[in-house]
């Protein structure tokens, strides 16, 4: 009797480790399928970026009377790039299972294109007198603890003020850790210190974590009426 107890007893273990390491590697290959694509979707924005910069160009020069169109298509853009950035997020979360390869060289190229965005979206409410709002957001990309947790408190207040609003608010997150110098002059001119912090239509500066209504209160006057 101890004896088939026993033999009992090692058929679970290895019936155990087995499904273990099957679970493992089930985990790793669609871990890796994630992964790979978070790159192809990196790639596009490569494509994004070219484009946005030929937007800049022609916004410079962009008549009056077509102001309209322009208008328009920076704000199908704005979705575009947002949208982008949500399903980046949502990837790079579900990264747990395996060590994450690195993805700086990309998220620069993503920092970059919402970079273009913005200048292009100041651009066109100067010379079409555009009626949204920028709202510029400097996180960090490899936070402490305590910024992880300011920064997702934020992150969820932003959300639903994009959701409220939709293309009356351009929403434009920035990481200030990628060593870039653009966002080193960014930075300096505003004196961006503190993370989390706000930047609203280039002129306001917030510092830390803000709620929902106190942003509100800071944009467009008559957005809360239409």
């Amino acid at each position: 009797m101890v004896k088939i107890s026993r033999a009992v007893f090692w058929k679970a273990a290895i019936l155990t480790i087995i499904v273990f390491i099957l679970g493992i590697f089930t985990g790793f290959l669609l871990e890796s399928s994630r992964i790979s694509e978070i790159v192809e979707t990196y790639k596009q924005v490569e494509i994004d970026w070219a484009d946005a910069k030929m937007q800049s160009s022609y916004f410079q020069v962009v008549d009056i009377a077509k102001c309209k169109t322009a208008i328009e298509e920076n704000l199908r853009f704005s979705d575009k790039v947002y949208q982008e950035g949500l399903k980046l997020e949502r990837y790079e979360e579900a990264n747990k299972l395996v060590k994450r390869i690195s993805l700086d060289y990309e998220k620069k190229r993503y920092t970059l294109l919402k970079m273009e965005f913005w200048l292009n979206s100041i651009a066109l409410k100067k010379r079409c007198n555009a009626k949204y709002d920028n709202l510029v957001y400097f996180y960090v990309d490899k936070p402490t603890y305590i910024q992880r947790s300011e920064q997702n408190a934020q992150a969820i207040i932003l959300k639903e003020l994009k959701r409220r609003y939709a293309a009356q608010v351009m929403l434009i997150p920035l990481p200030i850790d990628l060593d870039l110098s653009i966002i080193n002059i960014i930075t300096n001119t505003y004196n961006i210190t503190n993370i989390p912090s706000l930047l609203i239509n280039e002129e306001v500066k917030l510092d830390g974590v803000h709620g929902l209504e106190d942003i509100e209160n800071l944009i467009n006057p008559g957005i809360n009426n239409k």
